[in-house]
């Protein structure tokens, strides 16, 4: 029998991004949360210096300002730990593809782990909803939220999300096994 993912180990992560474009963009916080036999068991997160002022607009939705990141290191100088920590563990994040695309620019093409997406599981798990958003799916799973748009409580709002999703693939499919749930998703 396979093993499911609530008797294992994932590992939800975000990053906070200057912006969406991969190109063009820099993260400027990146956190996880480590999942194991369904209880928080440890957090990692970092402020990342992008290496230039970030703008206005993310300074709002963030809440991270210039003067946090005075100081902090760049990315490179964290992503040693942050995959010491991921330490091949399936990566659950909302909309995986993105966070994926900006750890491989930085990793040179060189991150290749199963992952998840909330975003697809929720969307075929719990049709109807108006709203996917991170926000939207806490509050219709009635998951408490400290800050919306930093990195570790999105991490933390994800993990707690996907805990809630796979009760749903078991009780309605019977899997929990990441094999199973990435061929649902993919449906």
């Amino acid at each position: 029998m396979r093993e499911l993912l609530f008797d294992s180990s994932f590992t939800a992560i975000d990053l906070e991004t200057t912006g969406f474009d991969v190109n063009h963009s820099e993260v400027i916080e990146i956190a996880a949360v480590k999942v194991e036999g369904g209880v928080i068991t440890e957090t990692f997160s970092s402020l990342v210096n992008p290496g230039f002022f970030i703008s206005q607009k993310i300074r709002e939705l963030t809440g991270i300002t210039n003067t946090m990141l005075v100081g902090k290191p760049p990315i490179h100088d964290i992503l040693p730990d942050f995959l010491k920590f991921v330490n091949g563990d399936v990566i659950v994040a909302h909309n995986v593809e993105q966070d994926i695309r900006f750890l491989k620019k930085y990793l040179k093409g060189r991150f290749k782990v199963p992952a998840l997406c909330t975003l697809k599981l929720s969307r075929k798990l719990v049709p109807g909803l108006v709203s996917y958003t991170l926000d939207s799916l806490a509050d219709h799973f009635s998951i408490s939220r400290e800050r919306k748009h930093r990195a570790l409580d999105d991490a933390l709002t994800t993990a707690y999300l996907f805990l809630e999703l796979l009760n749903l693939l078991w009780n309605n499919y019977g899997i929990g096994d990441y094999l199973s749930i990435k061929r649902l998703a993919k449906v």
